[in-house]
């Protein structure tokens, strides 16, 4: 299943920001997560069908 970036909506989303409760690309990642210091400290999983440790967020819980 490919899962579309949140941000650009182009490219595949690599990761998921607990925090933002969003799916991103690197580039998007990388942009979103370097804006400021308390941004950067957001958890981010890999979005991998093989990650068997996703957190879910306050929606799924």
């Amino acid at each position: 299943m490919r899962i579309q970036c949140n941000v650009c909506e182009v490219a595949e989303a690599k990761v998921l920001c607990c925090s933002d409760e969003a799916a991103l690309c690197l580039e998007c990642d990388e942009k979103v997560h370097a804006a400021n210091k308390l941004a950067s400290k957001h958890q981010r999983v890999p979005l991998s069908s093989s990650s068997s440790h996703m957190p879910t967020c306050d929606i799924c819980q």
